[in-house]
């Protein structure tokens, strides 16, 4: 009998009937019984938009059909799933592990059978099957623990013979390792070792997404429920509560459904009605468990469900805190950020909802220095409560804005700071103009052959925007002219300094001729200046400066090899745009950010009208690929690659193209002033 043949069964055994969610009642419902297939942010839309493709129908808003997590472990060797706090990745790592398990051990609750399940894939109600294609690999279920060194780890199971022919190796906690990103690199060194191997990771996108990351794996982020998904869910439950108001947040919609008729998606309420069932000694008990070193250090049952360690524990500890003087809860937050990170929340809610005064908090918070912003982004989201004290708001942009600047910072955090800053108002200059010199520039790579071949251009002096143009001016313009726009970020007040998406290339020349109105009006440029999309000579000379061709080399606005964190790229699997200028370390020779990643950006020059081969090739001439009144079946360049697009495409020279009547949420504009 194999060692994974024995390690499926002792899967089985210790976790087959592991209480997943505990009841206010004390029942509880296991594994099987209870989880609730995962989705991630990647679409089919941006798989097809990779292309970027052929449109059917341009002008139609395409709702977004996401795949399961499960999909994606099953399409890549090599997974990372990132999920912020209750997002229910140590569920998803139990129901992968215990099904493949079954499969092997014929287990009458677990199987490849209970993987085929119909998922629902949008708010929509459009539903899919989802399966496991292929072999089911026999899985090893990894669950990384504090400190932990990562080559100990891996050599151990290597050693026990757990990485066997079609073998999945399940890893849930990588934040807890001593060295993530080594762990990330012995597991891609197993891969290349183990052509049979697959290895998924599962790890806190809080903490962890913006590590460097292997080529080997394919990051991913789960998502919160779909309003479907809570549908179907509360079915099983059999509990009444309206869809709509439950938690989108996973743990907290499984403690509410088990609960029972809560409608609502405080998760104060929702513990507060858990708690309500249990004895007055049980409360105590699980309160002192809450304050101890860590839920790890709790004998309690309770360990066992994620509701437990994201949602309960923080809860009783901010009750806890909320009792304690405020310099001995900034001085026990100050020496362990990252243990209370989930507890600040809950205690400022605490607060207000007993009409405390909160603002000294606020300012602790702001004036905490800790390497993952927990503070500033605390301080923040505190500050939003307390809008009348402008000295305090003061001091939460300066925060936030020295939070977004500092390299030391992953994206995701930079990106939160930047949410907290558009609400507070943002600050920075968001529609400055960058001079770019008149002169020779060389155009084209020969990394990518419609790229090629490598050549000169002249070009006049210009301006151009020092970021993409973001939600809050393209919003101004859209209120002056009552032009349509499809974008969900259009009315949200977190999202003003995000790049504008969801733009045709007639929507991008309209605002344009508003702009230059508007500006010659303003004073802010000459009368005879124009306001116009850049050609794409122009957009490449902008992001490479005087960088020269070197064969074989891709080039990059900061002028050297690919560095991870420099843009918003594929290889951070966020999948979604960020706030512009949040990468200064990107920055072009020219001082211009976002020139890579993100969003793709729109040009004025023409490609053609084959996806796959522009009639427009290189090298650059003056043979009408600048004519503004083509026909709407010929595709315009695009150029920068976005947040899909890997290091390949977020570069200086690949080109991109789409038609001039198609939008998704991947691509928006920056501007260009010339005489």
């Amino acid at each position: 009998m194999s060692n994974l043949y024995v390690g499926a069964r002792d899967l089985i055994s210790r976790f087959g009937d592991q209480p997943l969610v505990w009841k206010a009642d004390g029942t509880s419902l296991a594994v099987h019984q209870a989880y609730i297939p995962l989705l991630v942010s990647y679409t089919q839309e941006d798989m097809e938009a990779k292309g970027l493709r052929r449109l059917e129908d341009p002008t139609a808003p395409r709702p977004p059909v996401h795949f399961t997590a499960l999909e994606m472990v099953a399409k890549e060797r090599g997974c990372l799933l990132f999920g912020d706090t209750g997002s229910g990745k140590t569920s998803f790592s139990l129901d992968l592990a215990l099904n493949l398990a079954g499969a092997s051990v014929r287990d009458s609750r677990y199987g490849l059978a209970a993987l085929t399940r119909t998922v629902a894939r949008n708010a929509e109600g459009i539903r899919q099957q989802e399966k496991w294609i292929g072999p089911a690999p026999m899985p090893v279920l990894c669950r990384l623990d504090n400190g932990q060194n990562c080559e100990e780890v891996l050599s151990t199971l290597a050693d026990k013979g757990l990485l066997e022919t079609n073998t999945l190796l399940i890893c849930d906690g990588l934040e807890k390792c001593s060295d993530p990103e080594s762990f990330l690199r012995a597991a891609a060194g197993l891969l290349s070792m183990h052509s049979t191997l697959r290895v998924v990771v599962l790890a806190d996108g809080y903490l962890c997404r913006g590590l460097s990351v292997p080529d080997a794996f394919a990051p991913f982020s789960l998502i919160g429920l779909n309003r479907q998904q809570k549908v179907d869910a509360l079915s099983w439950y059999g509990c009444r509560a309206e869809p709509d108001i439950m938690p989108a947040r996973p743990d907290l919609f499984v403690a509410a459904a088990a609960v029972g008729q809560i409608n609502g998606d405080d998760p104060i309420t929702i513990v507060d009605a858990w708690l309500s069932a249990q004895s007055t000694e049980r409360r105590l008990a699980l309160t002192s468990a809450a304050l101890s070193d860590g839920p790890s250090a709790n004998p309690d049952r309770l360990i066992t469900s994620e509701f437990a360690r994201t949602a309960l524990f923080p809860v009783l500890a901010a009750r806890a805190f909320s009792m304690l003087p405020e310099h001995d809860v900034m001085a026990r937050i100050a020496h362990a950020p990252i243990r209370w990170r989930s507890m600040i929340p809950f205690l400022t809610d605490i607060l207000h909802q007993r009409g405390e005064q909160t603002t000294e908090l606020a300012r602790g918070l702001l004036e905490l220095s800790d390497p993952w912003a927990i503070g500033a982004l605390s301080g923040a989201a505190l500050c939003l409560n307390l809008t009348k004290d402008d000295d305090l708001t003061s001091l939460a942009r300066r925060a936030l804005v020295t939070t977004i600047e500092r390299s030391g910072i992953t994206l995701v955090l930079r990106d939160q700071a930047a949410r907290y800053l558009a609400m507070l108002g943002d600050p920075r200059t968001l529609d400055a103009l960058i001079a770019v010199p008149a002169g020779w520039s060389v155009i084209g790579s020969d990394t990518h052959p419609n790229s090629q071949p490598v050549h000169t251009v002249t070009l006049a002096a210009y301006r151009i925007s020092q970021y993409p143009v973001t939600v809050a001016a393209y919003g101004v313009f859209v209120r002056e002219t009552g032009r349509a726009w499809h974008s969900p970020d259009a009315l949200r007040a977190d999202r003003t300094n995000a790049p504008a998406t969801d733009l045709t290339w007639y929507d991008a020349c309209e605002y344009c001729i508003w702009l230059t109105r508007r500006w010659r009006a303003e004073g802010h440029i000459a009368p005879n200046d124009v306001v116009r999309l850049p050609t794409e000579t122009e957009w490449e000379r902008a992001a490479r400066g005087d960088q020269p061709d070197v064969s074989g080399d891709v080039l990059y606005p900061w002028m050297g090899p690919w560095m991870q964190g420099r843009a918003n790229s594929g290889e951070l699997g966020l999948n979604n745009p960020v706030a512009v200028g949040l990468c200064p370390d990107g920055r072009s020779p020219y001082g211009i950010d976002d020139m890579v990643g993100n969003i793709w950006e729109w040009t004025t020059t023409l490609w053609g009208s084959d996806m796959a081969s522009p009639d427009f090739a290189y090298p650059y001439r003056d043979d009408g690929r600048e004519a503004l009144y083509a026909d709407v079946s010929i595709r315009r360049v695009l150029r920068g690659g976005c947040f899909s697009s890997n290091r390949m495409k977020a570069c200086c020279t690949y080109r991109g193209s789409l038609e001039p009547n198609g939008f998704w949420r991947g691509n928006g504009f920056r501007v260009v002033v010339s005489s």
